[in-house]
Order: structure tokens, then sequence, then C-alpha cells
């Protein structure tokens, strides 16, 4: 085995070797290099750092991470630190990710890593290793649906629920606007309906406190991401056409048999006829021909998920200092405060600078 911390223009070669680990393993988008680049291109703070562990010269696991300074402590993070999906490492067995862990502890840098499934592997290796210092905090659950051959909406929700649905799509027949579902997996599509995604995405999040993915500074993120993972062939977007018009979207990640449900977005002018509840019940019933078994609704609970919801999971925040450097974690956690009081300050100058009628 050996590691190494992957910077600056080698991480660009290093992606060929990476995507075929991400696809051999089967790993979330977040850990994929298509997220990783576009987010450190377009959105991200630092210097990208990827650790990497080889056996035998191939690469068996990667890292996905980026190096901050947190009041004099270098702190590795995981790429799009605090933008909702959920980071992970990938590696092709457990002695390649403790190859890792070790590596990353012998930098004398810490790691704080939001957003991760308290089950991973990563935090238990974190946790047994005699290198590290480790806190965990359960912050947040995220929701999922799990469906067998054979199942769909019924074994969900009740023929109440169903039956005004089907009113609803009746009603839009009568309108002589009928719904229909249209599919996007590759990138000309893509490109065709991108405008319609720009266009119910800021519709949807004007006047909330929601940042627009699908307006800048964000959407020189998103796009390319969703090209990438398009050109890759596990992009699924779902959209809700009524009549001629695109009204609502689920835009999706797929890893083998699992689709992470990253942005759900529908026009207000259709919100009476439960766009988001159609794409749900058709995501249901017709999962066996798009190949998925698990819906994975990701970060934060709401009514609708937990309607449609079979399953969840817990996921928090890691912080793991070399034990050597037992201080630098204290150090992180008043960063960390500093930060909660420094953040809301800067959002409301940035909206204030906002022209009017500017969505956020």
């Amino acid at each position: 085995m050996s590691f190494d911390i992957v910077e600056g223009s080698a991480v660009d070669a290093l992606v060929p070797e990476w995507s075929d680990l991400a696809r051999h393993v089967g790993t979330r988008v977040a850990a994929r290099p298509s997220y990783a680049l576009n987010w450190h291109r377009n959105l991200g703070r630092g210097r990208l750092a990827v650790g990497t562990a080889r056996r035998g010269g191939r690469l068996v696991a990667v890292a996905p991470l980026h190096r901050r300074n947190r009041l004099g402590v270098q702190t590795l993070r995981f790429p799009g630190h605090g933008l909702g999906t959920i980071g992970t490492f990938v590696a092709a067995d457990g002695d390649a990710l403790a190859e890792l862990v070790d590596g990353i502890a012998a930098t004398g840098m810490s790691l704080q890593l939001t957003h991760i499934d308290v089950a991973d592997p990563l935090v238990e290796v974190l946790r047994t290793s005699p290198l590290w210092d480790v806190g965990v905090e359960v912050d947040d659950r995220c929701l999922t649906i799990d469906l067998p051959r054979g199942a769909g909406a019924t074994t969900l929700r009740g023929s109440r629920t169903l039956k005004t649905l089907r009113r609803a799509e009746r009603a839009l027949e009568g309108a002589g606007t009928p719904a229909r579902v249209e599919v996007i997996r590759d990138p000309e599509h893509l490109e065709r309906r991108w405008e319609d995604v720009v266009a119910v995405a800021a519709a949807a999040d004007e006047h909330t406190d929601r940042d627009n993915f699908c307006g800048p500074p964000f959407a020189a993120f998103t796009k390319p991401l969703l090209e990438a993972e398009a050109r890759a062939g596990t992009l699924l977007v779902v959209g809700l056409v009524v009549g001629t018009r695109w009204c609502a979207h689920e835009i999706m990640f797929r890893t083998g048999d699992v689709a992470e449900m990253w942005m759900s977005r529908f026009h207000p002018d259709v919100r009476r006829y439960q766009p988001g509840q159609l794409l749900q019940r058709w995501l249901a019933d017709h999962h066996d021909d798009l190949g998925i078994s698990r819906f994975d609704f990701m970060l934060g609970t709401s009514e609708f998920k937990s309607h449609w919801a079979n399953g969840e999971y817990r996921v928090g925040t890691v912080v793991a200092t070399p034990v050597r450097r037992r201080h630098a974690r204290w150090m992180l956690q008043l960063a960390e405060h500093g930060s909660d009081w420094v953040r809301p300050v800067r959002r409301a100058a940035r909206d204030a600078l906002r022209p009017a009628g500017e969505s956020v």
C-alpha cells in the first residue's frame, strides 16, 4: 500500500482512475470526480486535496477533500461542504479504507466532515483507529423509499391519496392540458430542457430563503455537474409536463439501483395539482423500468417525504484530529462558533446588495 495527497493540476490526471474506481465500487455522487471538480472550479474555497491509496500501483481508495485553514488548523473537508449532499470516501475494501484514513492522520491535518451517514464504514474506521481523536454529532435524518420488484405507489400511499391524484389528472385533462412525465438521461436532452429547468427553479425559489442552484452563481456548478453525470449515464431527471409546459422536476443521481434525490422544484402556478405528489407516484410505479429499488430523499424531513418514505438513516458531522494534535479539535470548535455568528451577517449583507426583484 502507498498513500498520497494529490493537489493542483495532478487531480485532473487522477480523474480516469478515480471514475473507474467509483463505478466499480458504487458510490454517492458527492464522492465522484464530476461533483468534486465542478464544485471546486465554480464554487469552492480552499485547495482541492484528494487522498489516494494504491496497492501495487493500482488505485484502491480515494478521499475527495479540500484543504481549509481554520484558526491555524489545517483542515480537510468534503467538497460542497454544507451544500446538502451526503459525503463519503471511495474504497475497494476495508484495508484500502484503513490505509487511506491512516495516511491522512500521518499528514497531521484534521478532518471536518459534514453530512456523513453515521453508519458509513468510514466513521467506524476513524473511531477504531488509534491515530485519531474522533467526535461524531448526529444532526439530521434522511428518509428513503425502498421498493421491491413489482411494488408501486399502492404499497406506499392509501387509496384516498391516489384517488385525489387521479382527480387532479382528470382536471388537467378536462382543461385541455393533460399531464405527462418526461425522463432526461442524456446530455442532448438535458440541453434542450435546461432553460425550462432554470425557469421552474427561479419561480419556485423566488420569495424563499433557498439558494437557487439553477441560477447564478450556483448554475456554474450545477449545469456542468448534470452534464458530466449525463455523459456517465448516471443522471436521472423526471419532469412533469402540463400541456406543453415544463412545470416540475426531480433531479436525481444514480448509483446502481439507488437514486439520490438532489433537487425537487415545481412552478407555483400548478401547486393545486400537487405536482410533487404526481411525480413521486410515477416514480414509485415505474421504478422497475428505471432499474431503481431505493429512492434516497437525502437531507431533511418534511411532511411530503414522510408520507412516502418507508425507511431512514441518520447523518452527522465528524470532527477528527490526529491524537498528537488533540488541541486542534477545540480550535475547530471555536472556529465553527465564530462562523455561526458571521454566516447570517454575511448573508444579510449579500441580500442587501442584491438588486430589487432578484430572487434569492
